[in-house]
């Protein structure tokens, strides 16, 4: 298949895509119909947005590589993945009843103002660095299958992820990854026929892997323990806590009972997703690669090589939707909190509506910019991943600590999000001595600086505590 037949079918089905985001977005007005869809988006699309969000591009691409090259142990991620969403079974009404637009909003209610600042930021570096980790896997993806040059990629990526986000809203963000929900989950099967009928069938897979591999307790093929639990325990906490995630997902339906059906649906789909279909298409490399591609290349080489046009094309197109669909999220969301949290928050309180889609939207484009900054400060798309997933797991801590329990006051959520970024960022210039995640440092931190908190700090308002009566399940 010629590279410009190649290019013009991908950006023919971006461009559906886009018009369909567009199409969607229509008549959005108001600040709440842009953030969340005004709070009445049925459970399918909250499902599919949700499985879509959280089954990005990093989840196609990095960790196709990481299964190939060192095993099952990469399981423990999917297992992680799938325990947040049941979790959040039991979670999902505390959340459902705050009714907040943001991460920030329910902290500022449980603590008060004086945790806005701080809570908005931390969630903003974090959607940002997803979308850049996001910028990342589009950019290897085309360039690796399509043949366009780097640069050129990066510059497609950004204006994908700038149209469909500001223009779509909420409402064309999450009509749009619901339907690409669908069609990753049709890429992933297709691969997985495809690729086991190449190499033989699953027994040859397992074969062709050794033992090693396929334990998932096995570090004998260049994964430490230490990397693992680091990645689990910050993977953990931010998808406990993202904003772009299950907040805004649980805000955007009308009911708890359709939050719940949306929960479900995502757990499905992950389970099967990631924690089956990704990792046998990785270990499929071992025997058609023959350990001769590494990291974010494995994919590419196999779509390459291994499949037929029609097959690669609806891969492919499964990998671009996992990218825009988390890029898309992480936009909007990181423009809620400049719109939201900081601007109408804290600036002008008075704002107007059309004010805020201005802002909203200005951001966007602010944060696609930043987004391709940071794709050159880091070499892969699962290092930009681990500083992205630690950064935003420390709010979980606060965050849900404050839903469940009425002792700690503002002290402690500003004491533990202070504790566990400065402790991220040495450990970051250190080097991470021992090769020790970052995420085994920050969030024991985080725990101990909400500890000394509530024993030495301010105790919650009457008012804060209501924020804990109004989350109890009703």
């Amino acid at each position: 298949m010629s590279a410009a037949l190649k290019i013009g079918v991908i950006l023919g089905y971006v461009a559906i895509i886009t018009l369909i985001a567009i199409y969607c977005g229509r008549g959005t007005k108001t600040f709440k119909d842009f953030a969340i869809g005004g709070g009445k988006v049925p459970w399918y699309i909250m499902g599919g947005t949700l499985f879509s969000t959280f089954c990005g591009g990093a989840t196609m691409v990095a960790y196709v590589g990481n299964f190939y090259s060192q095993g099952m142990i990469w399981l423990w991620i999917p297992i992680q993945v799938v325990l947040v969403g049941v979790m959040y079974l039991f979670l999902y009404k505390r959340v459902f009843n705050l009714r907040q637009v943001s991460t920030a909003d329910i902290m500022t209610l449980r603590y008060g103002e004086s945790t806005r600042l701080i809570s908005t930021l931390v969630v903003m570096v974090a959607e940002v660095g997803m979308a850049s980790a996001m910028l990342n896997t589009f950019a290897a993806m085309v360039t690796t299958y399509v043949g366009l040059s780097r640069g050129a990629a990066l510059t497609l990526g950004c204006v994908l992820f700038f149209v469909t986000a500001a223009l779509g809203g909420y409402k064309g963000v999450a009509t749009t990854d619901a339907i690409q929900g669908g069609i990753i989950m049709i890429g992933l099967t297709a691969g997985v026929i495809v690729l086991v009928g190449q190499a033989g069938g699953l027994g040859a897979i397992a074969e062709a892997a050794g033992p090693e591999k396929m334990s998932i307790f096995s570090t004998a093929n260049g994964c430490s323990f230490i990397t693992i639990l680091g990645t689990f325990v910050s993977s953990f906490g931010m998808h406990m806590a993202l904003q772009s995630g299950y907040v805004s997902r649980i805000n955007s339906v009308a009911t708890p009972r359709d939050a719940k059906r949306g929960i479900w649906m995502y757990i499905i789909g992950q389970a099967l997703g990631f924690g089956v279909f990704i990792p046998i298409i990785g270990l499929s490399g071992n025997v058609l690669l023959a350990e001769t591609t590494v990291g974010d290349s494995v994919i590419g080489t196999m779509i390459d090589m291994y499949m037929p046009g029609v097959i690669a094309l609806v891969y492919v197109a499964a990998i671009v939707s996992a990218v825009l669909t988390t890029a898309n999220s992480s936009l909007l969301s990181a423009s809620i909190c400049v719109t939201n949290d900081i601007y109408s928050g804290m600036i002008r309180k008075n704002a107007t509506e059309k004010e805020k889609l201005i802002v909203s939207k200005l951001a966007i484009v602010a944060f696609v910019l930043l987004a391709l900054l940071l794709t050159t400060q880091f070499t892969t798309i699962i290092s930009m991943m681990f500083v992205t997933y630690t950064i935003n797991s420390l709010i979980a801590i606060p965050l849900f600590g404050g839903l469940y329990t009425k002792k700690p006051g503002s002290t402690a959520a500003n004491l533990s999000l202070i504790l566990g970024i400065v402790s991220v960022i040495v450990w970051l210039l250190l080097g991470t001595p021992g090769d020790i995640h970052v995420a085994v440092i920050g969030l024991p931190m985080a725990a101990v600086g909400y500890i000394l908190g509530t024993i030495f700090g301010k105790k919650p308002t009457a008012e804060q505590l209501e924020a804990v009566r109004a989350a109890q399940v009703k």
